[in-house]
């Protein structure tokens, strides 16, 4: 009996002595969440980001900004801010329902549909246009060439009027096709001996998705790339099938005057994309999250191909390389009927810049204003010792 007694005691006192040394030494699962919580990501910089911004934003507005401006961390808004003059008629105020044209950043949806085709094994990056597109008239270029503006085809934007008898008749990409075929102008150096840009590749990057996919582009990036991002404001423009949908901004010249309509917006894939501030986030953190694509197919966009590999300046698949003490900033720009455009994105901080512009007029963003903010931000002194020089084309955006 005693020591039955005695038994139960010493069980009793092991289970009391087990609960105490467990609240003051926790077990591995409570030693996971602590160090879950040690790995949240830091935000301590936030308030120092939010004001430098804040404080480039109303420089801009000062000097007459108009259209929206946003910075993110890994997916959270740091930055927001909307900005429209009541003296310009702009389908009333701007906001984060505000559809803008992106001109030139459609290519990186361009590039990352190909990707996607390159995944599933329909294509190989180094194929020739002429296994999807037979009657193409130039030979020898190859996917990758057009991806990285290496195949040497001149620009269309430059050549178009001189084969059309009527700059009010739209202009497809099939059309364009056509009268490449019909009356091919020289291209400018041979497929893959220099970068030169051009918006004709990814013009032809389009037609290549819709003759492997049997859809139309529109539908394929409606349903491949913006919905499983959760893009739900974004869409291609198509001429005469959806030009009117709701929220699309007008975007102004530096008269002042309406530029929306134009007879080459019937070719898209190098532009044509309208979107939101908020829907580029949503499109930059799907990248971050291998939604859309695998991020060792990723890397390839990323990898520098334009130009020689230790340019500072360089060239992926649709978007830009900057290079600042071997720490890469990736941006594209645009520019087109009124609108100027910007997408710039610091992968080691996943931090992400959105500035988009509704008229030509106003005050310049450089791309220097933008990198040195983070680099004071963070502290990162990368930022600050390097000069980059921007290519001649970013000029249309911004000047050195």
């Amino acid at each position: 009996m005693r020591k039955g007694r005695t038994e139960f005691l010493f069980l009793l006192f092991t289970l009391v002595l087990f609960f105490i040394l467990g609240n003051i030494f926790p077990t591995n699962f409570s030693g996971c969440n602590k160090t879950e919580t040690l790995n949240e990501p830091d935000t301590s910089f936030y308030p120092i980001l939010r004001a430098e911004f804040e404080k480039l934003y109303n420089d801009k507005i000062t000097g007459g900004f108009s259209g929206a401006m946003i910075v993110s961390c890994d997916g959270d808004i740091v930055f927001e801010r909307y900005k429209s003059f009541k003296n310009r008629r702009v389908n009333a105020n701007i906001n984060q329902n505000s559809r803008f044209q992106l001109a030139s950043i459609t290519k990186q949806f361009t590039a990352v549909a190909i990707l996607q085709l390159y995944e599933k094994g329909l294509l190989n990056l180094y194929d020739t246009v002429q296994k999807f597109i037979p009657e193409f008239p130039y030979h020898n270029i190859t996917i990758h060439q057009l991806l990285c503006h290496r195949s040497g085809l001149p620009n269309y934007v430059y050549f178009l009027d001189k084969f059309t008898d009527s700059r009010y008749n739209s202009i497809s990409g099939d059309s364009l096709l056509g009268l490449l075929v019909k009356n091919p102008p020289a291209i400018y150096s041979n497929p893959g001996s220099r970068f030169r840009y051009s918006n004709t590749g990814y013009v032809i990057l389009s037609l290549i998705v819709e003759r492997v996919t049997g859809e139309s582009f529109h539908d394929y990036l409606r349903d491949n790339l913006f919905e499983p991002a959760g893009m739900l404001q974004t869409e291609l423009l198509v001429p005469d099938i959806n030009d009117n949908f709701p929220n699309m901004l007008t975007g102004y010249n530096k008269f002042g005057h309406d530029s929306r309509e134009d007879y080459l917006n019937g070719c898209y894939g190098d532009k044509g994309v309208w979107s939101t501030a908020r829907d580029l986030v949503l499109w930059d953190q799907a990248l971050y999250d291998s939604v859309i694509i695998k991020n060792e197919t990723l890397e390839l966009a990323l990898a520098p191909h334009g130009m020689p590999i230790s340019s500072k300046h360089n060239y992926g698949y649709g978007w830009r390389i900057a290079n600042y003490n071997q720490t890469s900033v990736y941006y594209h720009t645009g520019w087109w009927q009124g609108f100027k455009t910007l997408l710039m994105r610091f992968p080691e901080n996943k931090i992400t810049v959105v500035i988009l512009k509704n008229t030509l007029s106003g005050p310049k963003i450089y791309q220097e204003e933008i990198v040195r903010i983070i680099g004071r931000s963070l502290s990162l002194p990368q930022y600050f010792d390097d000069k980059i020089e921007i290519d001649s084309a970013d000029l249309l955006y911004f000047e050195s």
